[in-house]
């Protein structure tokens, strides 16, 4: 659940963004106020020391020994200090709070004391408490030094301890207070951020996701409302935006399925059409034939009746060609398949159209790969096929040019599959056309049924392959044919293809 919510993301992160913000300025603060606390207690120990050096110097001069140890006691009675001391140059204690120390204990007194007549401060553990200690050399002046040696420039020290404890009391009770106050802001700022997380991301994006999942179902009505004009505000126009544009989309592939699905209809009429009409004129059409054929073997004919008869026959024969595309469009079979080599079916195609090739001055040149697996495939209908390609791409080249066919074997989403190649160096077809050449009827010619590339796309499309074509105006047209490549297990003793013995001239 968490990895899916996005405001749970977003609150854990900004909490513990938070949390370390906090702890990081309460740990300063805690180190500065112990600092604080630290630096005042010596403070008041320095002070301590002082009081007691001018109160020493007074009582001393005036020979009023017994009232140090008195003065003493009554700082520590006042919580002024913890502990007080007069030591000797050799540490021995002469004053102290502690009436059992007197001449009987003796301190360790660093040597710099004395040397540099200096205070020291510093801190020190006895018992578990953490105490500050302040020494105070005592200086040996001149009207002191009727009753001590004038040699020595300190007679004694002042030491002067004061407990931390209480300073360690009050920085933990600040410590614990901004722990409190870090809780208390974690939390305000938990519940603020979430409210505006849930106002502002969570239930527009919601929204958004709602309407998505209604898109899904296939309701192209659904809206997100866009309230802000924030990132959230644009994703919802966004989102209704494109769902606009989808539902456009939809609408347009409805009419185009549907005017597609009425022209489907008529070009079935009319091949059924075109199939009964060719059928009604080629018997006709074949006696005709027969009578032509019988008034050419006269040997009286002159001249100009054997150019007529001669004319007549072309035009039969071109007939007949119109005649096979229409039964062909109207009546394609089922491809018989059987494993085939492409080159095969290529070379008789290239033989037969090499005689137009030369005509036109057309240079054919062959690229056929060795090696090249076999497919599955009806040979005959592949012959038909590739001839229309190759009969296109001679009358694209009037002028002369280069027909290349080139085959080659590749890899498409893991099987193998065959190409075929057919580029010629012709005018190339308009842009607007690319669209429609597969088209039935569809042609650019003056002559011609417009039916061999359909007839073409149609075969290939039966043998689960993909033909697509390739032209740019005055840089001619390349002709791509793809067809997967026969599996090693699928070979079997076959009879070799029939070579079929009419095939229609694309006039396309």
């Amino acid at each position: 659940m968490f990895r899916r919510s996005l405001t749970a993301k977003i609150l854990v992160a900004v909490g513990i963004t938070v949390a370390v913000v906090i702890s990081i300025y309460t740990y300063f603060v805690i180190r500065v106020q112990s600092a604080w606390w630290h630096e005042r207690t010596q403070a008041q120990n320095v002070i301590a020391a002082s009081l007691i050096h001018e109160y020493l110097n007074g009582v001393m001069l005036s020979d009023r020994h017994e009232e140090v140890q008195g003065f003493l006691l009554k700082m520590k009675g006042s919580d002024e200090i913890w502990r007080g001391r007069l030591i000797k140059r050799d540490g021995t204690v002469i004053f102290s709070t502690d009436t059992q120390e007197v001449q009987r204990a003796v301190m360790t007194v660093p040597a710099e004391l004395f040397t540099e007549n200096q205070v020291l401060q510093g801190t020190r553990v006895e018992n578990g408490q953490r105490l500050s200690v302040v020494m105070r050399p005592v200086l040996n002046s001149e009207s002191c030094q009727r009753c001590h040696d004038p040699k020595f420039a300190a007679i004694g020290a002042i030491v002067v301890e004061k407990s931390l404890v209480p300073a360690e009391a009050n920085v933990a009770n600040n410590r614990n207070l901004l722990i409190v106050y870090g809780v208390v802001i974690f939390v305000l700022v938990g519940i603020v951020l979430w409210l505006l997380i849930v106002r502002l991301v969570t239930q527009p994006v919601s929204n958004v996701l709602e309407q998505m999942r209604r898109v899904q179902t296939g309701d192209l009505n659904a809206r997100a409302a866009a309230e802000t004009h924030d990132e959230v505000g644009e994703l919802a126009g966004g989102f209704n935006a494109m769902v606009q544009s989808l539902d456009n989309a939809t609408r347009e592939l409805e009419e185009s399925h549907q005017k597609q699905i009425q022209q489907a209809g008529k070009l079935a009429t009319i091949g059924e059409l075109a199939a009964g009409i060719a059928h009604e004129i080629r018997n006709p059409l074949a006696g005709i034939g027969a009578a032509v054929e019988v008034l050419a073997e006269e040997n009286n004919l002159n001249g100009q009746r054997t150019e007529i008869v001669a004319e007549i026959r072309q035009q039969i024969t071109r007939l007949n060609r119109t005649l096979h595309d229409l039964l062909e469009f109207a009546r394609l079979r089922d491809p018989e398949i059987a494993p085939c080599d492409v080159h095969e079916f290529i070379r008789p195609m290239l033989a037969l159209v090499r005689p137009d090739a030369q005509k036109f001055h057309v240079k054919i040149e062959e690229r056929l790969a060795a090696g090249l697996p076999s497919i599955s495939a009806d040979a005959g209908q592949m012959q038909q096929a590739l001839l229309n390609i190759l009969l296109n791409g001679v009358q694209a080249m009037p002028s002369g040019g280069t027909l290349t066919v080139s085959t080659e074997s590749t890899q498409r989403n893991g099987s193998e599959i065959v190409r075929i190649k057919v580029r010629d160096t012709g005018v190339g077809i308009a842009r607007q056309h690319l669209a429609k050449i597969f088209s039935p009827f569809f042609t650019t010619k003056h002559r011609g049924t417009g039916l061999g590339l359909s007839i073409t796309r149609t075969i290939i499309e039966k043998h689960h392959g993909t033909i697509s074509v390739d032209s740019e105006p005055g840089n001619g047209t390349t002709f791509t044919l793809e067809l997967a490549a026969c599996k090693p297990e699928t070979f079997a003793p076959q009879a070799g293809p029939e070579t079929q013995k009419e095939f229609a001239h694309a006039e396309n």
